[in-house]
C-alpha cells in the first residue's frame, strides 16, 4: 500500500505537467503580445509601431464600414460552404458507409483522399487554369454551343466559392464517416420492416441520430473557410477579399501593424465564438452531454 501511495504522489507530482506548462506559457505569451501590439500605433511614414495603448484600433475597426463588409462576407460565404458541404457531402459519406459494394466505397475514398496529394498552392492555380477564359469549362461549353463567349469565373466570388468547396468537402465527408458508423443500420432495417420508407426512416432514425456529427463536420468545415487565405487571394484576384487577406494587407502593404494586430483579435474572439456555439448546439444533440444543473 505505501509503494502505490508514493506511486501515486509521484505521478501527481507538478514536475510531471512542467513541459505543458512551458508549451502554454509560450503559446499564451504570443497572444498577450499579440493583443498589446493591438493596442499601439503606427507611426505615421513607418513600419514601426509605439505609443500609449489605447482601443483606437478597435475603434476604428468597429467604426469601418469596408472592415465590417469583410467580415460579413467572410462569415457568409463560410456559412454557405458549409451549408453547400452539407447537401454534397453527407449523402457521399453516407454511400460510402451503408455501401454493399466494396469497389464504390474504395472509389469513393480514393477520391476523397487524393485530394491530400497535392497542396493548397497546386489546387489553388489548377482551378485557376480550369475556370479561365480559354480554361476547361469554358472551353467545353463554347465546343458544345451552350456559350458564345466564356464566362467569368475567376477572379470573382464565384471562383472562389468552386475551389473552397472542393478543398473543404473532403475533410466534411471524412468527418461524418465516423458519426455515421456508430448509426446502427439495424434501427434503418427496423423502422422500414415496421412499415417505414427509406425516406421515412432516414428522416425520423438516422438523421436525428447523426446530427451530433453533422455538427462537428460542419464545425470544422465552418472554422476551415472561415480561415481561408490562399484560394481567395488566387481565385480572387483581389476582388474577394476575406478577413485573412485584409490583415495580409495590412501588414505587407500598409504595414500597419497594430491595426493588423487588433482586425486578427477581433477575428479571432469572432471565431471563437462560433466554435463555443457549434459545441454548445452539439452537446444539445448529443444524449449524455447535456450538463444537469
Amino acid at each position: 500500500m505505501g509503494n502505490d501511495k508514493d506511486a501515486l504522489q509521484h505521478r501527481a507530482s507538478p514536475w510531471n505537467f512542467a513541459p505543458a506548462f512551458v508549451v502554454m506559457a509560450f503559446f499564451f505569451s504570443a497572444y498577450a503580445a499579440f493583443l498589446y501590439t493591438s493596442l499601439l500605433h503606427q507611426v505615421p511614414g513607418q513600419a514601426t509601431y509605439g505609443g500609449e495603448p489605447s482601443l483606437a484600433n478597435y475603434a476604428r475597426y468597429f467604426s469601418s464600414a469596408s472592415d465590417l463588409a469583410v467580415l460579413g462576407k467572410t462569415l457568409w460565404l463560410s456559412a454557405e460552404l458549409t451549408l453547400a458541404s452539407l447537401v454534397l457531402g453527407y449523402p457521399v459519406a453516407y454511400v460510402i458507409v451503408r455501401a454493399e459494394s466494396g469497389l464504390l466505397r474504395g472509389v469513393l475514398l480514393g477520391a476523397m483522399a487524393v485530394t491530400f496529394l497535392s497542396g493548397s498552392v497546386t489546387r489553388a492555380y489548377a482551378w485557376l487554369i480550369i475556370l479561365g477564359n480559354n480554361g476547361l469549362i469554358n472551353a467545353l461549353l463554347k465546343q458544345l454551343g451552350v456559350i458564345a463567349k466564356p464566362l467569368q469565373l475567376v477572379y470573382n466570388e464565384t471562383g472562389v466559392f468552386i475551389a473552397l468547396l472542393h478543398f473543404v468537402l473532403p475533410f466534411f465527408v471524412l468527418t461524418m464517416m465516423g458519426p455515421l458508423k456508430n448509426v446502427p443500420r439495424a434501427l434503418e432495417e427496423s423502422a422500414i420492416n415496421l412499415g417505414a420508407t427509406r425516406w421515412r426512416a432516414f428522416v425520423h432514425v438516422t438523421l436525428p441520430l447523426a446530427v451530433p456529427g453533422i455538427i462537428a463536420a460542419s464545425s470544422l468545415t465552418f472554422a476551415m473557410a472561415l480561415s481561408s487565405f490562399l484560394f481567395p487571394m488566387v481565385l480572387g484576384g483581389g476582388r474577394v477579399r476575406m478577413v485573412a487577406n485584409a490583415i495580409y494587407e495590412y501588414i505587407f502593404a500598409s504595414y500597419d501593424f497594430p491595426f493588423a494586430a487588433a482586425t486578427a483579435t477581433v477575428f479571432l474572439a469572432v471565431a471563437l465564438f462560433f466554435v463555443w456555439a457549434f459545441s454548445a448546439a452539439q452537446r444539445a444533440f448529443t444524449p449524455g452531454m447535456k450538463r444537469s444543473d
